[in-house]
């Protein structure tokens, strides 16, 4: 009797009895295990790499063990801690890591441990960055892997009771997936970055503007890479909307933002907002620049007025008109106690200011930068940014008994230890980071692959605009992960040399 199979069932049956009689192909013995031989090397050289780097921050933790304290930033972050107070005019999650890692044993050491292997991690997640997306020789990914795990701009925050080093390493995450979504152009890594951003605004809102730019600009810079050479196919119109659904779903994705928001207001008691000091910090920072006409209340506009009483129109006191007694911020307030009030007219006046007279803050922008151009200027900064200012004695009895750190009551506290020394010393690096948008520029013209270098281009334009046009004074921490963009812009410049006279190299002599 012959069967009369269904013509589907049929078709596969015979592709099925054809693919087991068939020869298999490419299937030899010893081929797998060519392979496995072959990808062996590379990844031993990974992990030899990576036991390097976590050694040394080990051993660098061992010859320099000492905690630090940056005030009034520390004292901060350990009243978080302590109490789960929330600070009014900065990030707040370092300070619940203090309260896992540090309060319970009664000791900084922990966190200290912590933020050495966060900073090797850095220094990994850097070297995978060069080789995975700028595809560089292993030589050159693990040298400048190296180096940023090297790098001063780092090594002395480990020490210090600050969040530089978590908001670094989360950073560089975000600068990781953002890569890996404009090379595969994925929505759920979209939502990776997103997420991550979330947690580095959390750490350091410093980095809030180049977040916000980047939510439109990387789902464009993504479609733009892989659109612009399909113009003049049927595709590009299906390109343009898929890039158009991505922009859509990474603002949408900004709800996250919203829930940041929503619960530093529920855990601080206030109105839901990234920050509750916002302006009081634009228009210190722009002090110099404000009118009586900007301010939306005439109190306020008195004030401004008076600005000669407490040196409004100096650029060295900005920093003392958002936190000093007498200056700006303070006397504003003694007048207003409303917060939210305070707030909203110091930033509607800063806004003001802004909007009429554009010029006049480009103006204090370039000030701010050619600061950090004055050697000597520079070189007090350094000095400055390891600690200021003098402990009360109540801050020096809660760091004995909570955490058995006996601290000097006068910063900066010398002899300076190791790591304070190398960071005093590399002073001549941070001229190099200071013109990193222009490393970028050169980067972006060499590099295979334009749209990364592009999109780091705008990190590091987007950072120093922050260090220059919304900071009182020039700062050497300030500029922390803009070195990080610097040591990778510094690295796909010496790439793009290495791969020119690479096949030069290879010629033979005639």
């Amino acid at each position: 009797m012959v069967v009369d199979y269904p013509r589907r069932f049929s078709d596969k049956l015979q592709i099925g009895m054809l693919r087991a009689y068939q020869p298999k192909r490419f299937k030899t013995p010893g081929t797998q295990a060519n392979r496995d031989g072959a990808k062996s090397p590379a990844l031993n050289a990974w992990w030899l790499f990576c036991v390097v780097v976590f050694a040394m921050k080990l051993l660098l933790l061992w010859l320099d063990p000492r905690s630090k304290l940056f005030m009034s930033d520390s004292g901060a972050y350990v009243q978080t801690a302590l109490t789960g107070w929330i600070p009014a005019d900065r990030s707040y999650f370092y300070g619940y890591l203090i309260r896992w890692l540090a309060l319970w044993p009664h000791s900084f050491a922990p966190p200290l441990v912590v933020q050495a292997l966060a900073s090797g991690a850095t220094a990994i997640a850097f070297a995978l960055i060069c080789s995975r997306f700028f595809e560089m020789s292993k030589s050159i990914s693990f040298v400048f892997g190296l180096l940023c795990a090297l790098d001063p701009l780092q090594l002395v925050w480990e020490r210090y009771v600050m969040t530089e080093i978590f908001s670094l390493f989360v950073y560089a995450l975000v600068v990781y997936w953002s890569l890996a979504y404009l090379r595969d152009r994925r929505l759920w890594q979209l939502a990776v970055v997103q997420a991550l951003s979330v947690l580095l605004i959390g750490f350091r809102m410093s980095y809030l503007l180049v977040i916000q730019a980047c939510t439109i600009l990387l789902p464009l810079i993504a479609f733009a890479r892989c659109g612009l050479p399909l113009l003049h196919k049927r595709t590009s119109k299906t390109g343009v909307l898929t890039g158009l659904t991505h922009v859509v779903a990474s603002v949408t994705m900004l709800v996250m933002h919203g829930a940041y928001k929503y619960a530093n207001g529920r855990l601080s008691n206030r109105e839901p907002a990234y920050l509750d000091e916002t302006g009081a910090h634009l228009a210190a920072v722009w002090a110099p620049a404000l009118k009586p006409s900007d301010a939306s209340d005439p109190r306020f506009a008195d004030i401004i007025a008076n600005g000669d009483q407490f040196k409004i129109k100096d650029l060295q006191s900005r920093n003392a008109q958002q936190y000093a007694q007498g200056f700006l911020i303070k006397r504003w307030r003694e007048i207003e106690k409303d917060r939210r009030t305070n707030d909203r007219v110091t930033r509607e006046t800063a806004m003001n200011a802004l909007r009429r007279r554009p010029l006049a803050i480009v103006g204090l922008t370039v000030k701010t930068y050619m600061g950090y151009w004055n050697l000597r200027a520079i070189q007090w900064y350094a000095r400055t940014n390891l600690g200021y200012g003098q402990l009360k004695d109540s801050q020096l009895k809660t760091l004995a008994e909570k955490f058995r750190f006996q601290a000097v009551k006068q910063f900066p506290a010398q002899p300076f230890s190791l790591l304070q020394r190398y960071f005093l010393t590399a002073w001549p690096y941070y001229f190099v980071v200071i013109v990193s948008p222009l490393v970028y520029a050169i980067a972006t013209c060499l590099s295979r692959d334009r749209a990364f270098a592009l999109l780091l281009f705008i990190h590091a334009s987007i950072l120093m605009v922050v260090v220059t046009a919304l900071s009182p004074q020039p700062g050497i921490r300030y500029i922390q992960p803009v070195s990080l963009l610097t040591l990778l812009s510094i690295a796909i410049c010496v790439d793009c040399v290495a791969r020119r006279l690479r096949p030069a190299a290879m010629r033979p002599a005639a």
